[in-house]
């Protein structure tokens, strides 16, 4: 009959699906999805239909009872077929249900898979920027550079001051001792009181580490805008604003190389003093060299070989054999420290008067440092100190290194290279502010120092030659916050030549320092 012709329809209907491929791709997918639509029509039409002819049975059934008595055998084979037609109803609903709940995994695939077509897709093509992002790095105040191992880190400050010059100096912008005019006919003795503001001291630095196993390898890039401004006719002028490398080194376990602090020098004595150009007597010179650094027990040793730059009067360096230079230094209670140093060196030059000749003279020096800590009522004072002696180390005194020529001087009798004695150095008492509770809180203190600088003149060199500076000054400087110095300086210094003609002069600045 055409009902059962119908049942057979719905059984033929295919309920296994052809099996997709591994990995379909989203055109597969769709066509997929599309068949699988058109089923669910089919199904849902042959079930109205089905339903319909249930109906239709079962009225049938109820008026054949009506009319006449239907026999048993035929009661049984009516309730049969209904019973039938009701299965393959159920049947088709659930495989209706099961259709309808495919249908959200396929669509959710085929999402997946455009999104992998898109990704597959600009994976071929080079990202315009790196997808990780920046984070945090491995030593304080850096962070990773996005798609590498190496962190950097970003620094430097603003200096601005503020110098009033009180008497005769040829220095305009910081405190040069051995500018002070001796002669009447000095240049600077014509020069009175006046005013300069700068911020061309300010400067930028960035350090980069990088991981090598289990040690590191840094670099340290640093420069300020102090460098000398050339005029057209090539003399450098007063007023300083090139830029100029102060540092640029590379560290990798105990070695480092490049241009830095001298091994000479001991930075690590950092008084508080705020004239830029620094205090006459101190060692403290930048410049290239090989260093090797190593630590035994806690003392902490180098050596190194740095750059053979001299300054000779009467004569111009020929340099040949790098400055050796050894140290060590000892802790001192918590935060203090002695230094000790070493340098050997050939001071070597051309003659002026007879640029045949050349002479070379061996030179040496010897410098003592420290910072000694010492506590009251919960403060701290320091005491700061370096002596620096030697022969031909005028380069490693800052006074007599700004000035030139000081190492050593050729006799213009003989020809003969003789080098400088020299003697430089100072003390500082630095001393923390107790008379109000706000200046512990706001780190008020002040610094008191006195520096020296001091040779001895041979007996050939001119009267007007550098004999002995001395420098004095105090300070008061407030810090709001560690990244903030607020200070005011007054500077008086003396200096006197070798015939004994003496002259003076003074300075105040106000100094702001804002880190970063």
């Amino acid at each position: 009959m055409a009902l059962a012709s119908t049942f057979c329809l719905a059984q033929s209907t295919p309920k296994k699906k052809a099996k997709a491929p591994p990995k379909p791709t989203t055109t597969q997918l769709q066509e997929q999805i599309q068949a699988q639509l058109a089923v669910i029509v089919e199904l849902e039409r042959r079930l109205l239909e089905q339903g319909a002819q249930i109906t239709e049975l079962q009225a049938a059934l109820a008026q054949s009872q009506v009319d006449t008595a239907p026999g048993e055998a035929e009661k049984a084979a009516q309730a049969a077929e209904l019973q039938a037609l009701k299965d393959q109803i159920a049947a088709l609903a659930k495989q209706l249900e099961d259709l309808r709940a495919a249908i959200p995994g396929m669509l959710a695939q085929q999402d997946i898979a455009k999104r992998l077509e898109a990704v597959e897709e600009a994976a071929e093509k080079i990202p315009e920027l790196p997808k990780a992002v920046v984070s945090a790095g491995d030593f304080p105040g850096s962070i990773r550079i996005p798609g590498t191992d190496t962190a950097i880190k970003f620094g430097g400050r603003i200096r601005a001051a503020a110098v009033f010059t009180l008497g005769p100096l040829g220095s305009e912008d910081r405190f040069l001792t051995n500018s002070i005019p001796v002669e009447a006919d000095d240049e600077a003795a014509g020069k009175g009181k006046r005013t300069t503001f700068s911020a061309n001291t300010s400067r930028f630095n960035f350090e980069v580490r990088t991981p090598v196993g289990e040690n590191y390898m840094r670099a340290f890039i640093e420069g300020d805008f102090f460098g000398p401004t050339p005029t057209p006719t090539g003399a450098a002028v007063e007023n300083r604003t090139a830029f100029r490398l102060r540092h640029a080194f590379a560290q990798y376990r105990g070695f480092l190389f490049g241009q830095t602090w001298s091994t000479f020098s001991d930075p690590a004595s950092n008084h508080q003093d705020m004239d830029f150009e620094g205090i006459n007597g101190e060692n403290v010179i930048r410049q290239a060299q090989v260093r090797y650094a190593w630590k035994r027990g806690k003392v902490d040793l180098a050596v190194a070989a740095e750059t053979p730059q001299v300054s000779i009067t009467g004569g111009e360096g020929v340099n040949q054999i790098p400055d050796l230079v050894g140290r060590a230094i000892w802790p001192v209670k918590d935060i203090g420290h002695f230094q000790m140093a070493g340098v050997v060196r050939q001071i070597r030059g051309q003659w002026t008067l007879d640029p045949t000749v050349i002479r070379s003279s061996f030179a040496w020096g010897a410098s003592i440092s420290g910072v000694v800590p010492f506590h009251y009522f919960k403060l701290t004072d320091r005491l700061i100190f370096q002596l620096n002696v030697g022969e031909g180390n005028a380069r490693y005194i800052n006074d007599l290194n700004s000035l030139g020529g000081q190492d050593a001087v050729f006799d213009d009798a003989t020809g003969n290279l003789e080098p400088l004695p020299a003697t430089g150095g100072y003390i500082d008492l630095e001393h923390q502010w107790t008379q109000w509770e706000t200046t512990r809180v706001m780190k008020l203190r002040s610094s008191f120092i006195w520096s020296f600088v001091a040779v001895d003149n041979l007996g050939f060199q001119p009267e007007d030659a550098y004999r002995k500076t001395n420098r004095f000054s105090a300070n008061l400087v407030f810090s709001p916050i560690d990244r903030i110095d607020m200070g005011v300086e007054y500077i008086y210094g003396s200096r006197e030549n070798k015939n004994g003609l003496r002259g003076t002069s003074d300075q105040f600045q106000i100094v702001g320092i804002f880190r970063f």
